[in-house]
């Protein structure tokens, strides 16, 4: 939970924001440059990058390809942005709750309207149980995600541990389950994923994002995603053919397939760090973002990080004194965004062909430019 002190000063951020000086024309250059070097460095194929502080996006940086040779990467290059694409099911799962449809300590099962084949009396898989990665639902990578396969699945104890959901001890990280969670949104607000958030964050945002690439406003600038050896593994047709099926009729997408650029990811990233506000505007309800930051006073077991729902936070982290971040990794993305509830930054870096992770465990080119634009400062 955040200091009022760090409530304070995001808000004297967003009052001052006007008369902020733009980041100098020189030290822009100087940025880019060590970004060209980091990219040539870890191998990437196309990079963008988001700097956020004061509430809004303050700088943004591109290196590279959205699709070599003809279509380079920029700041407004739509990128699937992979497991990221759980915060803004945790925003949506949040924003359900605070308008009554969804009870996040409640069983999924009254969401989805099937019962769930738990393999212990005691469990009760609960939305918030999924949020924190806790649930006794196994991981399927297998699982197709359509809904009545779905729920299929859920219907055979197999596909349960035999614990009680929401205990940190089980923590197992499980995109399978976010394919359960998204439908069970979807099915207690009898609307898509999209029709949830938009009104509610993307639109005030001037965000165009989507779960659905074939959905996004403008395809025209949508990334091919290469992965290490440089192959096109997704490329735009692929994604832009895609369209939403309707409510609940598949969860695939919610794992990690939000598509978004790294300037309107920045604007999202700029909101929560400055407690719901966005250039002075309230745009979410600082009690969504306090849910989000939410988590035990115990480190995940076996891992240097802390369990929020779903962002996760860490200790010195790039020598900050607590960063809240969330990484993303498919199909050859590297993608990371991080900020520091106190001082109110943030960073975001979207990704594909690099390699390598650094001395904290992200992904080695998203770490050299958060780092770098955080150590650089408001």
């Amino acid at each position: 939970m955040r200091s009022y002190f760090g409530r304070f000063l995001a808000l004297l951020c967003a009052l001052t924001l006007l008369t902020a000086p733009a980041r100098a024309a020189s030290s822009h250059d100087a940025l880019q440059r060590q970004i060209d070097a980091f990219c040539q460095e870890c191998g990437v194929v196309g990079l963008s990058a988001a700097y956020v502080g004061g509430g809004t996006v303050k700088d943004t940086f591109a290196w590279g390809w959205a699709t070599y040779p003809h279509d380079p990467m920029t700041a407004d290059t739509s990128v699937r942005i992979a497991s990221i694409s759980k915060i803004l099911v945790g925003i949506a799962a949040h924003l359900s709750a605070q308008a009554g449809k969804l009870d996040l300590d409640g069983p999924i099962d009254y969401a989805l309207g099937y019962y769930l084949a738990h393999r212990s009396t005691e469990d009760v898989i609960t939305p918030r149980s999924i949020l924190t990665h806790t649930s006794s639902i196994v991981p399927n990578p297998a699982a197709t995600g359509v809904f009545d396969g779905v729920i299929e699945l859920l219907s055979n104890p197999d596909s349960f541990y035999a614990a009680v959901s929401g205990n940190l001890k089980d923590w197992d990280y499980n995109n399978f389950a976010f394919y359960v969670l998204g439908l069970a949104i979807e099915k207690a607000n009898g609307q898509t994923m999209d029709e949830i958030l938009n009104p509610a964050l993307c639109d005030p945002l001037g965000i165009d994002g989507s779960f659905w690439a074939g959905d996004l406003k403008d395809q025209s600038h949508v990334a091919t995603q290469y992965d290490k050896d440089h192959c096109a593994v997704l490329t735009v047709p692929m994604q832009t053919e895609i369209h939403n099926p309707g409510v609940a009729a598949n969860g695939s997408v919610f794992a990690g397939n939000y598509h978004i650029s790294a300037r309107d990811l920045g604007k999202i990233v700029a909101t929560l760090a400055a407690d719901g506000c966005y250039e002075g505007r309230q745009i979410l309800d600082p009690a969504i973002v306090e849910a989000l930051e939410a988590h035990e006073d115990r480190l995940v077991p076996e891992q240097n990080f802390y369990q929020c729902q779903p962002l996760r936070c860490r200790e010195g982290l790039f020598g900050r004194k607590l960063l809240y971040y969330h990484t993303g990794s498919a199909y050859g993305a590297q993608c990371l965004i991080c900020y520091d509830p106190e001082i109110g930054d943030g960073v975001v870096v979207l990704s594909c062909g690099g390699s390598g992770v650094d001395r904290y465990g992200l992904y080695r080119v998203c770490g050299k430019i958060a780092e770098l634009l955080l150590s650089d400062g408001l």
